[in-house]
């Protein structure tokens, strides 16, 4: 178990190293000039996108919305995730409750928080050559902490996150890392 979370810490710890030291910048420049009085209610904004790790526990496509018409505030997602080394294999379904606070005000940074549960079927052994996974068929819990970069009028996004997983036996400290589509 413990060989499972150094592998999944090395490409967590590299994303954090390139990030820190790359710059973000913006694709789209808004050239219109609006009228700042009036405020218009779009539409809520819709996500997909591939995560490594994560509430999952393997590589999971998701589908993020959020509840109200803002790039913030409460949202859900949901997931399916696969993973199959030969001797072991991982069906997961992560369903999760989350909320985006804007960093600085913001329009595409955001500190994402969630909790929710992982439908988890795990066949396989101890002893595999890569990961190991034990035989579990349940649900266990999950919370997130981390940072998600979403742009206001859509785009490409991405998230590293912190996601324990909480089950009979204890708590597996799990990263997650996920790129995708905001739309």
């Amino acid at each position: 178990m413990k060989k499972a979370i150094a592998l999944k810490a090395i490409p967590l710890l590299l994303f954090i190293s390139f990030h820190l030291c790359a710059s973000a910048q913006s694709l789209e420049e808004d050239t219109v000039k609006r009228d700042t009085t009036t405020k218009v209610k779009g539409s809520s904004p819709k996500s997909v996108y591939l995560e490594v790790g994560g509430a999952g526990l393997a590589l999971t496509l998701n589908f993020d919305k959020r509840f109200g018409s803002g790039s913030d505030k409460w949202g859900y997602r949901v997931g399916a995730g696969y993973y199959n080394t030969g001797s072991n294999s991982v069906f997961s379904v992560p369903l999760q409750i989350n909320y985006l606070f804007s960093i600085n005000h913001s329009t595409s940074s955001y500190i994402e928080g969630a909790f929710g549960t992982t439908f988890l079927n795990s066949k396989g052994s101890p002893n595999g050559t890569f990961f190991e996974f034990d035989n579990i068929t349940g649900f266990c819990g999950n919370a997130s902490i981390g940072y998600r970069y979403q742009q206001e009028n859509g785009g490409i996004n991405f998230r590293i996150i912190f996601d324990p997983i909480f089950y009979d036996e204890g708590v597996l400290y799990e990263g997650g890392l996920s790129i995708g589509y905001t739309f």
